[in-house]
């Protein structure tokens, strides 16, 4: 018969385990002052700059689950609907190359989406306001042929890979207008797809603005 203080390790290295696979969303609590910080849970970063905050604040980033149907990842900032003096900057990586990057805020309405390194795949928008941001991909053409494997699908081409796994990242998450280029902050070479549009008129009830043109409305 296994000895009782036996059984116990082993019941609590279970409970440690199911805890462990369980989980699945990526979680990181920090005391941000004035002086900012930067925070990472999984696919998330999220930079404070300095100034955003006047008083230690408690600061929690982390990954849950899409409240919204056809959403591909959610972020919290806690604590929800605290003010910054300066907009935070938050990254979110996507693990998908043929598709467009939405992003809903507190509201679902759109936000202003920006790359932040091609390198890694990484979208980033600005919060005003402490809140969630949840990630929406559009799909673009799949390629007719199997593209090769120095190449990636891109809107039905097969175009050369653009990305460099082993470049440098960026801390902390690049300004608006910017991106990360092998560990460097520099301008936007190009335009990028993203964030809201404007439909004249408006779209009716049930209906969202996506590239100027009123669509059915994603939400759940």
């Amino acid at each position: 018969m296994m000895p009782k203080l036996n059984r116990i390790a082993l019941t609590a290295a279970a409970l440690l385990t199911f805890a462990a696979c369980g989980g699945g969303n990526a979680s990181t609590a920090q005391k941000v002052g004035a002086a900012g910080a930067t925070l990472k849970a999984g696919a998330a970063t999220l930079t404070i700059p300095a100034g955003a905050l006047t008083q230690d604040t408690q600061v929690t980033l982390r990954e849950a689950t899409p409240e919204h149907s056809g959403r591909a990842e959610r972020i919290e900032v806690e604590p929800h609907g605290q003010v910054l003096a300066q907009p935070a900057r938050i990254s979110i990586h996507v693990d998908d190359s043929n598709a467009k990057v939405k992003m809903h805020g507190d509201d679902d309405s759109l936000v202003d989406v920006e790359i932040e390194d091609r390198n890694h795949g990484d979208f980033k928008t600005s919060l005003s306001t402490l809140g969630s941001i949840e990630v929406e991909l559009e799909h673009g053409a799949a390629c007719a042929t199997a593209c090769t494997a120095a190449q990636e699908c891109d809107d039905g081409v097969c175009k050369a890979h653009t990305e460099d796994a082993s470049a440098a990242a960026c801390d902390p998450v690049c300004a608006s207008g910017q991106e990360c280029d092998d560990g460097a902050c520099k301008a936007h070479s190009e335009v990028e797809t993203g964030g809201p549009t404007i439909c004249t008129p408006a779209c009716a009830t049930g209906l969202e603005c996506s590239d100027n043109i009123c669509k059915a409305h994603h939400g759940g």
